[in-house]
């Protein structure tokens, strides 16, 4: 699956490419990845503040391909981090009206040692919302830990123990280590996520460095993952292209058929969902 749904972050990227990164050429990015690799994703989750036109292409050009809305209010600075995100009903009511929409989308951080552990009323509000609104519910939990941090692996497995207890239908995390150990060690760790969560899970491609991905992905996908929801490792390397269409129709559509080969020989079949703990 392909994500285009970030927002300041995408913006940043695309500043620190040297591009104009107004809302219209944030708006018109999105559309042209949607255009150019979005008939290669089983789904492709986007946003409704700046992906209306990403949207649109892809009814009208990949109609079979799945829609996921994100439904997540982003408390971030203009070309800044996330700092917080939560659950927007508002939003959630507007996706449900998008023609062919299939899932929704909430971000949620995971912090150790926080007074706020994590959202868990706003989580399970979200996954209920979506139970009864006949669609399926993915929420992408991201823990706070710094990668370098001996805890990184550790805490993400409590988060999936934490997020999984709250059964939603799709759960989205980063890689164990963000792929900087070994594919043995990562697959250690994604057996660990799998048992943990309980429910199909798919990983984010951010913080892996792009020539680790695919390895990293087949490690998970051993381990019991279902598969990939990823952004940058697809999109990325076009904005250092002068012509990022053909950059994206040739080389970005074939990272994610690479990546897509890759899923369809290990991963677990999403709909093959584990025993409820």
């Amino acid at each position: 699956m392909l994500a285009i749904d970030a927002r300041e972050s995408m913006r940043k990227i695309i500043r620190d490419a040297g591009l104009p990164h107004t809302d219209g050429e944030l708006s018109d990015f999105k559309r042209l990845v949607a255009e150019q690799v979005g008939g290669e994703a089983s789904a492709v989750l986007c946003d409704l503040q700046y992906g209306e036109r990403a949207i649109e292409t892809l009814r009208r050009c990949y109609p079979g391909t799945g829609l996921v809305l994100a439904v997540d209010r982003y408390e971030e600075e203009f070309l800044g981090s996330l700092i917080e995100s939560r659950f927007d009903e508002k939003a959630a009511e507007r996706a449900l009206s998008v023609e062919g929409v299939i899932a929704l989308k909430l971000y949620v951080f995971w912090r150790r040692e926080s007074r706020e552990h994590f959202l868990e009323p706003a989580t399970r509000r979200f996954i209920e919302h979506c139970r009864s609104s006949g669609v399926l519910s993915l929420v992408e939990g991201v823990i706070t830990t710094d990668a370098a941090s001996p805890n990184f692996d550790t805490d993400l497995v409590a988060a999936a123990a934490d997020f999984g207890r709250l059964q939603p239908d799709l759960y989205k995390t980063q890689l164990p280590s963000l792929g900087r150990q070994n594919s043995d060690e990562i697959e250690r760790v994604a057996r660990e996520l799998t048992d943990a969560v309980g429910v199909p899970w798919v990983v984010l491609s951010k913080g892996a460095k792009p020539h680790l991905f695919a390895s990293s992905v087949e490690a998970v996908c051993r381990g019991g993952a279902s598969g990939i929801l990823a952004g940058r490792a697809i999109w990325s390397g076009a904005l250092s292209e002068d012509d990022a269409e053909e950059e994206l129709k040739t080389h970005g559509r074939g990272r994610l058929q690479d990546l897509g080969r890759i899923v369809d020989r290990w991963a677990h079949p999403w709909s093959a969902r584990p025993p409820q703990k």
